[in-house]
């Protein structure tokens, strides 16, 4: 049975430069209306392959876009389908300017796990990125959530952004570390087509005036940034901030448990870390996917298609490759994968992997033991070029 829900609220604002997930700005109030009224339908239909449910992530979008009135519909809904249980990691993602004293009260009601996106307490860079709201909206939405007795605060950082230097990034990772957070995610941005930013920048590059960029010439990002990805196209300056978030954090307490992820002791995400462990899962909600061990698939990224009932994107391959693929995605943790935890969850051995495993073994990007496979720090940083080798 599965135990694992997601939950895509595809509403927001306005949709931030960077942003290339599927989300609709300021949605009308009937669009609204018609989406809770599908979710609560589908929550009824799906009930039945679940058992016991250990953990639910609500993202967006911006779930706590919705009104106060509309996420408290969303929450009895959900816990009125399913059953919950009373250990389970309820996590939801929150814009801080979204976030009243009303909603923090109800999210303390349903949930114990809050993801705040403030991506840079920098206003240039801020802008940049398209991020609404001031910086004392961040300061607000902490108090407003830690006064509901909610401890289990986390934040998402973005680094490489155009203009931005290695002092900007550890001011950036300090004034987090400030905060009582448990968990931050610090992500490389990546320029992906169709959204806001690519279209500001020409095809090849993206050019900020040196006027703009006020630091020291000797820590200074390039003034010209290439398209390029982070994992497996890292430029230098990427890297380096990388490692530099790695050794902060780390002097904060905040551990490297995945790529892009830290925490406190204690406070690692349980259910992504399941999701890249193979856990089955399902996903609610345009573009939303789910996996139930076999085969995955993908609701249409289409508000009112997928409204009107159109048919997932269904994902089907072989088992074996399927159990490559979740190797793969457990490689992206700092701890890899137990031997035979991997063989429990896929039902294959290792061994079918034997020749790619000895090659990455001799690139020095795996390190194996008799119990234990996982990434070497070059790896995880050349995660990509790990994946397209085992996949």
């Amino acid at each position: 049975m599965i135990s694992r829900l997601y939950i895509h609220v595809p509403f927001c604002a306005s949709k931030c430069g960077y942003c290339a997930f599927y989300s609709i700005p300021c949605p009308s109030s009937v669009s609204i209306d018609r989406y809770l009224e599908k979710m609560g339908n589908d929550f009824k239909d799906s009930s039945r392959l679940c058992g016991k449910i250990e953990s639910v992530f609500i993202g967006g979008g911006t779930p706590t876009f919705l009104s106060a009135g509309n996420l408290g519909k969303l929450f009895s809904s959900l816990f009125s389908h399913f059953e919950i249980s009373a250990s389970a990691e309820i996590s939801i993602e929150c814009n801080p300017e979204t976030l009243t004293a009303e909603k923090a009260d109800l999210i303390a009601k349903f949930a114990n796990r809050v993801s705040l996106g403030i991506q840079s307490f920098n206003p240039k860079f801020r802008k940049i990125l398209g991020r609404q709201g001031s910086l004392k909206s961040i300061d607000k939405a902490i108090s407003l959530l830690s006064g509901n007795g909610i401890s289990n605060i986390g934040c998402d950082l973005i680094y490489a952004i155009p203009g931005q230097s290695l002092d900007d990034w550890r001011d950036d990772l300090e004034k987090a570390t400030a905060l009582p957070l448990k968990h931050i995610s610090a992500y490389s941005l990546t320029v992906e087509e169709g959204t806001l930013l690519s279209e500001r920048m020409s095809n090849v590059e993206y050019r900020i005036s040196n006027d703009e960029i006020k630091h020291n010439t000797n820590d200074r990002r390039p003034t010209t940034l290439l398209r390029q990805g982070f994992e497996g196209q890292a430029d230098d300056y990427s890297i380096r901030m990388w490692n530099l978030a790695s050794s902060l954090l780390g002097k904060h307490g905040f551990r490297r448990y995945e790529i892009s992820n830290y925490s406190k002791r204690g406070y690692k995400c349980r259910h992504n870390l399941e999701i890249w462990y193979g856990d089955r899962y399902l996903g609610f909600g345009p573009a939303a996917s789910s996996f139930d061990g076999k085969k995955r698939w993908t609701n249409i990224s289409d508000l009112e298609k997928w409204l009107s009932g159109a048919e997932p994107d269904t994902d089907i391959i072989s088992p074996e490759k399927r159990a490559r693929e979740i190797f793969v995605m457990g490689l992206r943790t700092s701890h890899g994968w137990d031997k035979i935890f991997f063989l429990h969850r896929t039902g294959f051995d290792l061994e079918i992997l034997r020749k790619e495993i000895r090659q990455l073994i001799n690139m020095k990007l795996l390190l194996e033991t008799g119990e234990n496979i996982r990434c070497s720090k070059k790896g995880l940083l050349l995660w990509n070029e790990v994946a397209e080798m085992l996949i």
